[in-house]
């Protein structure tokens, strides 16, 4: 069974077996990754299986805040990486 690309913020909750209204405030105050789209938030599949991936490669509890900023610096840097190759990106984007 194909996995969501999307998960609503009740179902992230779940999965992350938080309060709903705690992953809003972090939605909300940019500590969590999501994308909002009108006034409903929705997290990308891929954002929780880094977010996985990170604390089963540390060994350790991972800090949220200090997560979603290395998150950041991450994808900064993969765009910067990109546009020094001067790559063309699909839609003819260069």
């Amino acid at each position: 069974m194909k996995r969501p690309s999307f998960y609503t913020a009740a179902e992230t909750a779940e999965i992350l077996r938080l309060d709903e209204s705690t992953l809003y405030r972090h939605l909300r105050n940019g500590t969590f990754p999501g994308l909002k789209i009108g006034g409903r938030y929705v997290v990308p599949g891929a954002v929780l299986d880094r977010l996985v991936d990170d604390v089963l490669v540390t060994g350790r509890c991972v800090d949220l805040g200090g997560w979603t900023e290395q998150w950041r610096h991450d994808q900064i840097a993969a765009l910067a990486r990109i546009a020094a190759a001067n790559v063309e990106l699909p839609g003819g984007v260069a």
